[in-house]
């Protein structure tokens, strides 16, 4: 049986046919914060304007916890002519709550369908590393640590064998959240996994991946693609990106880790004790060089990290927290007056190396 995508006219004859940008309405990375504070329903609606016209985008993958935001925004980008990508995502929770509230995001996401909006279901996200029960660890921060091989070679073994089991853990847990989608969403499905997580795609429709580039040679990055390809199934890139500093395009997906924290008087903590500096430039040059590798890779679908992210502030002196961000736009602080103004937000070089990029699809 041939899936929808590969029935869709053109887009089944067309090297990236989704194309787009991550967008985020809010999500809970801790308890007491949350990425996007208040959701502007006018501020949504200029975004996807920008986000269809000038970045030239045809698909959004819009993520946050809130359902009913989700839904609005799906609701918006449709409106704007965008495909969506509905990613419901609740953070630092076990198995039964994610399956309790992917069933109620999967009710939200048919009636969108049922209204004739265009949209795919991600059931999920990294879950290993961002939900509890697959990776031992209270936290993310835990979690990413337990992915590190030991060094000692008679540790190795055990090592192997408790991947084994994570491995197995997580795609029991994604068996159950794709049984509960399905119950009620009628559409596409499809996972947004990390490259160190093992995906049993036959639940899927589509394969998602977050394909971040760190050190990899050209050759080796896009020849790092094909082992999803192999299983025949439309594969989608559904993160990549990179922060605003020097030498952030060598840590690819761990590039917001040279940040580990502030001190007690509000300063940051920054790796070995050196202060990154700004690199627009960098950010710009990394989102240009990974579309165009991954546009002939045979990939259907493409999505940028990420289009804005307010709780990392751009600041002009002091801590600026923006360049250790994956954000296309640069936000401001509460205090500063362009915070206030619509859009909050200005364009950094990398918003006008995607724009570019995406343009060039308009053209063929």
């Amino acid at each position: 049986m041939m899936l929808p995508f590969l029935c869709t006219g053109s887009l089944a004859q067309t090297t990236l046919g989704w194309r787009g940008v991550v967008y985020d309405v809010g999500l809970k990375f801790t308890p007491e914060s949350c990425s996007v504070d208040t959701f502007d329903a006018a501020l949504v609606e200029y975004d996807m304007g920008v986000i269809a016209h000038t970045l030239h985008a045809n698909a959004v993958r819009i993520e946050g916890e809130d359902i009913e935001r989700l839904k609005m925004a799906t609701e918006i980008a449709h409106a704007a002519g965008l495909t969506v990508f509905f990613n419901p995502w609740k953070m630092n929770v076990g198995a039964g709550e994610t399956v309790a509230y992917m069933t109620e995001a999967a009710k939200a996401a048919e009636e969108l369908r049922s209204k004739g909006i265009d949209l795919v279901f991600v059931a999920g996200c990294e879950y290993s590393l961002f939900n509890e029960g697959v990776l031992p660890g209270n936290n993310i921060a835990e979690r990413v640590s337990s992915l590190m091989p030991p060094s000692d070679i008679q540790e190795r073994e055990a090592y192997v064998e408790k991947a084994k089991a994570s491995i197995a853990k997580l795609n029991q847990i994604l068996s159950a959240v794709c049984r509960a989608v399905r119950s009620h969403f009628k559409g596409r499905v499809t996972y947004s996994s990390g490259t160190w997580e093992t995906v049993n795609w036959e639940m899927f429709d589509l394969i998602g991946v977050d394909y971040y580039r760190d050190v990899q040679t050209d050759e080796d990055y896009v020849a790092g693609i094909r082992r999803y390809q192999e299983q025949g199934k439309p594969v989608i890139v559904m993160e990549v990106g990179c922060c605003a500093y020097e030498g952030a395009a060598k840590r690819g997906g761990a590039g917001y880790a040279i940040l580990q924290g502030t001190d007690a008087e509000g300063a940051p903590v920054y790796e070995g004790g050196v202060t990154p500096t700004r690199s627009e430039r960098e950010q710009a040059d990394y989102v240009r060089t990974q579309i165009s590798l991954l546009q002939d890779s045979g990939i259907q679908g493409l999505f940028i990290y990420v289009f804005s992210f307010p709780i990392s502030p751009y600041r002009e002196q002091g801590f600026d927290p923006d360049m250790t961000s994956y954000s296309l736009v640069k936000t401001y602080p509460s205090d500063d007056a362009r915070s206030r103004r619509m859009p909050p937000w200005a364009p950094k070089e990398a918003f006008h190396a995607v724009a570019e990029a995406f343009r060039r699809f308009d053209k063929e």
